[in-house]
């Protein structure tokens, strides 16, 4: 018969945790974000979605602020653009560079998105209390930091 202890210890092993919270706000957002009003947008989107924002940002830019290739950007720029929530243009300062702009359907899309987030964020807080979401969102952007700078073995990136 397995102890107490090693019982509760094993409901906090991070990467599990990790996994199992991913995974309810995955389904979360499937049922609430995606699927609803466009079938063809998928959780991998909804980052990248957020981040071009009211205002557009550069296709460079995103990547950078996302921590992927250009590449990577442009693959998920495309598909944005065949939901037609998103659209591109050559930014009128650098002709080598994309602005990327939500469309009108977008910019709606992107309200339902922030409101659906902000409900979610509150129902957390009920949760857990105001002070200590904050500094679980603490936690997390410091956590993010260190995978930023350090590979696997704990040494900086280089």
């Amino acid at each position: 018969m397995a102890d107490c202890n090693t019982i509760e210890d094993s409901k906090r092993i991070t990467c599990k945790l990790v996994y199992l919270l991913k995974r309810s706000i995955d389904d979360w957002s499937m049922k609430k974000l995606c699927r609803m009003n466009n079938p063809d947008f998928n959780n991998a989107h909804i980052p990248f979605f957020m981040s071009i924002g009211t205002t557009g940002i550069t296709n460079n830019a995103l990547a950078a602020k996302m921590s992927v290739s250009k590449q990577a950007a442009s693959k998920i720029v495309k598909e944005l653009e065949a939901t037609n929530m998103v659209r591109s243009e050559k930014s009128a300062d650098d002709a080598r560079a994309s602005m990327l702009y939500l469309t009108p359907d977008g910019e709606k899309f992107y309200q339902h998105l922030k409101n659906q987030v902000e409900n979610l964020e509150n129902e957390y807080k009920k949760v857990v209390g105001v002070k200590n979401y904050e500094a679980a969102i603490d936690v997390m952007l410091k956590l993010v930091k260190f995978h930023e700078e350090y590979n696997c073995t704990g040494e900086p990136v280089v």
